[in-house]
């Protein structure tokens, strides 16, 4: 048995960019960076997955937290307490968006995250 690891460039600073975010997308590029050390070290518990959704529990340094993501609907939820009082997108919603990506890993689906993140770049961290 072999650990995979996962190599690529991240897909949701660079929409971020995309979307005119550049100063935002580097500063996300850091947290989303973590994205890697977190698949790899199975802080991340899948509890549903299909086509424009993901809930998941993602283990952090400070706790655990119940994130939900709905493409579709264009709406999240994070029991974090950043997303409690500021209802804006945390890093935990951002960490799902990348695993999503990478789970689904289909141009329909990276359209969804565009879309989504269209909705919401002005209500970010």
């Amino acid at each position: 048995m072999s650990y995979v690891l996962a190599r690529r460039e991240l897909r949701t600073p660079k929409m971020l960019e995309e979307l005119g975010l550049r100063v935002e997308a580097s500063r996300l590029r850091a947290i989303i960076g973590d994205f890697v050390f977190y698949l790899n070290s199975g802080r991340f518990k899948v509890l549903r997955l299909k086509r424009g959704y993901i809930e998941a529990m993602v283990k952090g340094f400070h706790g655990e937290w119940h994130v939900k993501v709905d493409l579709l609907n264009r709406t999240f939820r994070c029991s974090c307490p950043h997303h409690k009082f500021r209802k804006a997108l945390c890093k935990h919603v951002l960490l799902l968006l990348e695993l999503y990506a990478f789970m689904r890993n289909e141009i329909r689906d990276l359209e969804l995250i565009r879309e989504f993140l269209k909705v919401f770049k002005d209500n970010l961290l």
